[in-house]
Formats: C-alpha cells, structure tokens, sequence
C-alpha cells in the first residue's frame, strides 16, 4: 500500500479544516435564521395584540352622515332633521331620517326612503336594494311596527304632491297626539325597453300634540328631493309635462293677481286685513245678562268720572230756566 507523502498529508489536513470551517459557518447561519423567525413571530404576535386591545368593531352596515346628506329635505318651519342614518348598497342607498319630535306617543318621527339606481341588478351577496310594489299588507304591516296600539285609518281620499300620488292614514294615541304615516313611490310610467330609470319609496311617520291633519299633511305636500344619481339613465320622475294647452291662445285669459294667485307680483302693496268684530251672544236663564267672547270683541273705551254732586270751592251754576 503506497504511503502519503508528508505533503499530501499536509493538503489533506488544509482541506478538513476548510469542511469544518465551512460546516461551522453554515451552522451559525441556520441558528440565527430560526433565532430571527422567532424574534419575528413574537413581534408580530404582541403587535397583534396591542391592535386587537385598541380597535374597536362594530356589527353594522348603517353608518351616521350629516343633516345636509339628507335624501329629503322637510319644507321650511319643520319638522328639523335631527340626524340621518344611511346604508350603501350595490345598486342604491336607503337612509332614515330622523325628524324633531313633540309628542308623548312612543317612537321617532323620521322619514325612510329608498333610492334603487338600477332595479335589476344581481349579486352574489345579500347586497341589493329592492322595492316591493305597494300592498295593504305591507302598509298594514308598516303601521303596526311602528304605531304600536293606535288605531290607523288609511284615507279614501285622493291625495299628489308635486311627485305624484302618495296615500296615508291617521289615528289618535292614546295620549292625545294625532299621527300622520304616509307613502309615496316614485317611478316612471312608462316601462323602459332598453335601460332602467331608477325608483325611490318613501315612508313618512309623523306625531304631534298639536297639530291638526292638514298640519301633517303639508309635510307631505312640500318636502324635496335634492338627492341623485350621477349617471345617464337616472330619471324615476319621468318626461317633463307639457305646456298647458292654451297657453298663448286666444279667450284664454291668465290674471296673476286673480284669487288663490300669489299676490305683489307687480309689486302692488298688500292689503292689510283687519280680525273682524265678532260677538258672540248666547241665551241664559236671565234675559238681561250675556255672554261675550273677550278674545274678539275689543274693549270698551274708558268713559270719565263725572261727579254727582258739586265740588267745593267752585261757583254753583244755575240750571236752565224752564220751557215757555
């Protein structure tokens, strides 16, 4: 068996000890590589922890916006919007407006309305706005919910507001207050071929101590829609209407200051109407006596003091002579 010269031992012994070095750094490498991961999983574990303890979630899709992101607007004199609470959807947005309330009745005046930009939309997700025609069980429903033990009367009268028509029905609390729910859908007449027009249902709730029906009403009568869609297709109102039809004709006079016109339009001074006297006399056991209403009739002028008998220091002043 040849023998290693002392210089290949000397090679062999420079290669082992480049292995070892070799293996020894390849070693420290790993330990710090798991020493790292670690160091890593730690932070990450405690900075979830610090973020878990300091955010906070909430298990809703209604979300709070400013009173002047209202989709309606009351009319001017009340009632106020006190606050609007909003939901997006993927094919429109429903909000419930919150309105200033001074009843004893239980629950919140609000409106609640619903805007849908493309009807027939589709989704994967319950993330869809839909408006289901109007039915007696629906509305009945409605009112149940939110007039709980008032007796609800739907009108049979026709009622439109500058939207069109709307129904509503009143009833009586038992503290006294008088409730107003009404309901309006607002959608094209005529049916779209190729694109949709969008819809908008509303919903108006409405008690109050003192107000009378047609108090109520004027809420539905002058509210406004200043909301929309910002696309092409966008129009629940419709055409505009035409013209009347003898508007520039001949015998077909247009008087501006005629009755129920808006008066001053050519700048005329306004009559002032003076509360006429009214006395109201009513019939009692004693003929002689009668009862007059203080709050229309105006009050007598004081008449002065004229004394009975002379006053002293002053000349007595004969009476005249008597008639030939």
């Amino acid at each position: 068996m040849p023998q290693s010269l002392p210089q290949d031992r000397k090679g062999f012994g420079a290669r082992r000890d480049v292995a070892g070095a070799g293996r020894s750094r390849a070693a420290a490498k790993a330990w710090l590589g798991r020493v790292s991961k670690a160091f890593l999983t730690v932070f990450a574990l405690a900075a979830a922890g610090c973020s878990t303890r300091s955010d906070l979630g909430f298990m809703t899709l209604m979300s709070e916006v400013p009173a002047t992101q209202a989709i309606i607007v009351p009319p001017p004199g009340g009632p106020a919007v006190v606050a609007v609470l909003q939901r997006r959807y993927q094919n429109g947005v429903s909000q419930e407006i919150a309105l200033s309330t001074a009843s004893m009745t239980l629950g919140q005046n609000a409106f609640y309305v619903s805007m849908v930009n493309d009807p027939e939309t589709l989704s994967e997700i319950d993330d869809t706005l839909r408006i289901r025609p109007l039915t007696p069980e629906i509305i009945q429903a409605e009112m149940e919910e939110r007039f709980p033990g008032i007796d609800m009367r739907t009108s049979l009268l026709y009622a439109q507001n500058k939207y069109g028509p709307f129904g509503f029905a009143t009833g009586r609390s038992a503290t006294g207050d008088l409730c107003l729910y009404a309901w309006q859908q607002i959608e094209p007449s005529e049916p779209a071929i190729f694109m949709t027009h969008g819809a908008i249902s509303l919903r108006l709730r409405l008690c109050d101590a003192d107000a009378t029906e047609a108090q109520l009403l004027r809420t539905m009568y002058a509210f406004t829609i200043p909301a929309y869609f910002m696309s092409s297709a966008w129009n629940p109102y419709g055409a505009p209407p035409p013209p009347p039809a003898y508007l520039g004709q001949m015998n077909a006079p247009i008087n501006p200051l005629a009755i129920g016109a808006t008066e001053g339009l050519l700048g005329s001074r306004p009559r002032s109407l003076a509360p006429a006297r009214r006395v109201i006399v009513q019939e009692s056991v004693e003929p002689a006596r009668a009862i007059v209403d203080k709050d229309t009739v105006l009050p007598e002028p004081a008449q002065p003091d004229v004394p009975s008998a002379p006053l002293s220091g002053y000349p007595v002043v004969p009476p005249p002579p008597p008639a030939q």
